[in-house]
């Protein structure tokens, strides 16, 4: 069965956190991703083949080339120009910032030591707390993520980031209600920001809330519409209001048709609607795709549920 992604999943952040960060001395390229290694050793042999007088670019030049190589998804290469960047200019703690983030992608034990390291030395920096959180996120320490990004939006209340890392971490712990205000926070700190409108519009399927949620998801997903996640948690929202067409559309926006029927059929079986649940699941196994085996199990289930209500409505006295 394809994930309705119910729940609020951890959010897609750039990690780009603002505030000051450092790196440590003893950083060195084994602590990387071998890929990001390989780049890097790579980028700094033809560096090296350039003659030293033909090289005048800036640290916040490194710093641009970086961010356009991420936002591209070449992180092994953007890691290559944050280091030059931070070799550069040490004292700025902008690169710094950028390593720290994306050693989190790839190893969640060093970027702890380092954000460690960055609250020892700046225990006032929001930035700091908040990468420390998303650490916490990762290991799936609510509890402890929680602590970290309320003294994060405390420090740093116009991040956006840190208010969605936030709304996050209260809708594991099912606060719903203050979750929502949180991702409130951080669409208004950032319209653009969808994951935050995304995860707000799961959080109000959650409290059952499906108007509000369709409302929202609709509005992630002017803003992205490329996002599975986000489309299948709008067909959710609009299924849960039993607009099932609009649902179905959605759904078949997000993945195949197979999995568009399996989700329709997953939602009809919430809304108690057995009946059209079986349908749905019949209709996705004549699809073409690889999900019949979770097809089956949910038809199963929904067989199984239809079967019981009407043996209650037979033995129920008349």
């Amino acid at each position: 069965m394809t994930r309705l992604h119910a729940l609020a999943a951890l959010l897609t952040l750039g990690l780009f956190l603002p505030g000051c960060a450092w790196l440590s001395p003893g950083n060195d390229l084994k602590t990387f991703d071998p890929s990001i290694q390989e780049e890097m050793m790579r980028r700094k042999a033809a560096a090296e083949a350039v003659p030293a007088e033909t090289e005048t670019r800036s640290a916040k030049e490194y710093l641009r080339k970086g961010d356009a190589l991420h936002s591209e998804g070449a992180d092994a290469a953007a890691m290559w120009n944050y280091l030059q960047a931070h070799q550069l200019d040490p004292n700025d703690p902008a690169p710094a910032v950028r390593i720290a983030s994306l050693q989190l992608m790839v190893d969640a034990t060093r970027a702890e030591s380092i954000f460690r390291e960055l609250i020892e030395t700046h225990p006032d920096n929001g930035a700091a707390q908040t990468g420390m959180a998303l650490v916490r996120m990762e290991q799936l320490d609510w509890q402890a993520a929680r602590v970290a990004l309320v003294r994060a939006v405390a420090l740093s209340p116009d991040s956006a980031i840190a208010y969605s890392a936030l709304g996050a971490c209260l809708d594991r712990l099912g606060q719903h209600e203050e979750a929502q205000a949180a991702y409130t926070r951080a669409t208004e700190l950032q319209p653009g920001f969808y994951e935050a409108l995304n995860n707000l519009g799961v959080s109000y399927v959650a409290s059952g809330r499906f108007e509000d949620a369709a409302q929202v998801l609709r509005r992630a997903a002017r803003l992205e519409a490329r996002d599975p996640a986000v489309l299948n948690n709008l067909g959710l929202a609009l299924g849960r209001l039993r607009r099932y067409d609009e649902a179905l559309e959605a759904f078949r926006r997000a993945g195949s048709e197979q999995a568009a029927r399996n989700n329709l059929g997953y939602v009809s079986y919430l809304n108690g609607d057995y009946e059209r649940a079986r349908a749905e699941y019949e209709q996705a196994l004549l699809a073409t795709g690889d999900q019949r085996l979770h097809v089956l199990r949910n038809l199963r289930v929904a067989m199984r549920a239809e079967s019981e209500r009407q043996a209650s409505v037979d033995s129920a006295p008349r």
